[in-house]
């Protein structure tokens, strides 16, 4: 054991074997770290992207909120690609009344 010791570790193909296992942990450990540095910045980019969501969210239901009942019919059915109906409006008040 002790003469394979001294072969890799005295020799000159030693060394070089010992330089380039050095060498493949340096580029394993560089690779590993880059991976993980991607993977985090990947989580940032996600949450960024969900907050933007939720607070674009929160500004229409805050519009939404603050309409009234004759301009929240009007947008829906605006939307819908109709034009508003007094009667259907009156109806949808009337379900909004009856909710808990």
């Amino acid at each position: 054991m002790s003469a394979l010791f001294k072969v890799l570790f005295f020799s000159k193909t030693g060394r070089a074997l010992a330089a380039l296992l050095l060498g493949a942990v340096f580029i394993a450990s560089v690779y590993a770290l880059g991976g993980s540095r991607a993977r985090l910045q990947d989580k940032a980019e996600d949450l960024e992207a969900a907050l933007s969501i939720e607070q674009e969210r929160t500004r229409d239901d805050a519009t939404l909120q603050s309409l009234s009942d004759a301009d929240l019919c009007n947008r829906y059915f605006r939307d819908a690609g109709r034009m508003p109906n007094p009667p259907e409006c009156r109806a949808l008040r009337g379900l909004y009344g009856e909710q808990p």
